[in-house]
């Protein structure tokens, strides 16, 4: 068969097209679907595998309603588990939990205190066959260029060599991607190194409804952490995250990523007996780095999930933003599409929306955990408690809030913008401290010798 010309593409109209079928691509095809869209999904990937299991944040459940699929449901049919507390290990072994508040049961909050870990190839599957079912088609193509005018998208060039025209346009094409975001040359603001997840799954005997999150570095540096998180009976997902350039130096010395994750594990006597009874005959790898762009929402345009903003996985908010992403950005669509264009004021509130909540929690989890500075002061357990507080607050203030016009997010992100600022003060002043006790101290002798320098008759 030959090849086709550039200029020689199948055209396909259509109102929406979503580029990205994971997390955040499905469940927007599946929200403007029920708002009466045809869309088209182009993931190029047809099987999804060794996808990491997730631990939710507390406001992530209601969002997989919305989709149609309750706590209760995901649990029964294996593909969740409950989560009802995290539990944060120290490298001595120590351990502590952290759980919200029984306060927050009550009124006026009334929060649902339980949440969840998630097998996410099942979820993957659930949600391909909802999309499927609302009548969303997905092409296993690449997106590969745009037809642009005035920053308004009018068309889609697939590597298959369709154009799919389409009315709106949402990327959901994940942090590594991010197809939009380079188009546009969006501004973009880093937390952290680039880092390296390492991950395997393993048969647990025992069981236990929380996440553990084991603490590897000492209180003077840069920290790294694995993570355990029980993805259904018997089975755990266990992950180490470290800054890229210790993964490098690691496989330097000839270690596998078989040998790195094993090492790690080793450290802890409950992860240890994992590795000895079913060493891991596979390592998935991932690289990352926090960042969130500015300016994700275009005239038809809009930037959703990681594609938009990368969250660190030990903020459990990544699947949050990405079905909160979804389900506004499909708002969005679905309020303005007889005006074929997104108002300026909705674009902006949108894009506050994004960077705020972005930033919040990469820059505190950042300052607060990565960071030793304010770790050493207030210990690992102090730490912890430092920001899980403000980190649960601010996703109740959001999903009871709910802000959508441009008056409520400048309130909302006002308030993020104020917490933001004093763990900034708080760790440039801690900051300040390690300086001052690390500038070598005169002795006496060197004292007593200055004091008659500057009184002696010259």
């Amino acid at each position: 068969m030959e090849d086709k010309k550039a200029d020689d593409k199948t055209e396909i109209q259509t109102d929406a097209v979503v580029i990205g079928g994971g997390l955040a691509g499905l469940a927007a095809a599946i929200h403007l679907a029920r708002g009466g869209l045809h869309v088209i999904c182009l993931e190029p990937r047809e099987s999804f595998q060794q996808i990491v299991g997730e631990s939710l944040d507390w406001s992530a459940p209601q969002l997989f309603a919305d989709l149609g699929s309750t706590m209760e449901d995901l649990v029964a049919s294996d593909a969740a588990t409950f989560k009802r507390h995290i539990t944060v290990t120290a490298s001595d072994g120590s351990q502590q939990e952290f759980l919200p508040g029984a306060w927050l049961t009550k009124r006026p909050w009334n929060v649902e205190i339980r949440t969840l870990h998630l097998d996410r190839l099942q979820i993957q599957n659930r949600l391909e066959q909802s999309a499927r079912e609302h009548g969303v088609v997905t092409l296993h193509e690449r997106a590969i260029g745009f037809e642009i005018q005035d920053r308004r998208i009018l068309a889609v060039e697939t590597s298959e060599g369709h154009c799919v025209r389409a009315f709106w346009v949402i990327d959901a094409s994940g942090a590594a991607a991010s197809v939009l975001g380079k188009e546009f040359s969006l501004p973009s603001v880093a937390y952290g190194p680039r880092k390296v997840a390492l991950w395997a799954h393993f048969p647990t005997a025992d069981w236990v409804e929380g996440t553990t999150l084991y603490m590897l570095s000492p209180a003077g540096e840069y920290m790294e952490w694995i993570w355990e998180i029980p993805i259904h009976a018997g089975i755990s997902s266990v992950g180490y995250i470290a800054p890229g350039s210790r993964i490098k130096i690691e496989r330097a010395h000839g270690l596998s990523n078989a040998d790195i994750l094993s090492g790690k594990m080793r450290k802890f006597t409950r992860l240890s007996s994992l590795v000895e009874d079913a060493p891991p005959e596979r390592v998935a790898v991932t690289s990352f780095l926090c960042r969130t762009y500015s300016g994700v929402c275009g005239p038809n345009w809009i930037i959703i999930g990681e594609a938009a903003s990368q969250s660190d996985p030990i903020t459990g908010n990544g699947v949050t933003a990405a079905l909160r992403h979804a389900a506004e950005a499909s708002d969005l669509v679905c309020r303005y599409r007889q005006r074929d264009r997104i108002p300026i004021l909705a674009r902006t509130a949108y894009n506050m929306r994004v960077s705020g909540v972005g930033r919040y929690f990469n820059s505190l989890i950042e300052k607060f955990f990565y960071q030793p500075s304010l770790r050493k002061r207030l210990g690992l357990f102090g730490t912890a408690r430092a920001y899980t507080v403000p980190a649960w607050l601010a996703n109740l203030l959001y999903s009871r809030v709910r802000p959508r016009r441009l008056i409520g997010t400048v309130l909302f992100c006002s308030a993020l913008v104020t917490v933001r600022a004093v763990a900034w003060a708080l760790f440039r002043l801690s900051r300040l401290f390690d300086s001052g006790s690390n500038k070598p101290r005169k002795s006496a002798v060197d004292r007593e010798g200055h004091r008659r320098a500057l009184h002696s008759p010259r």
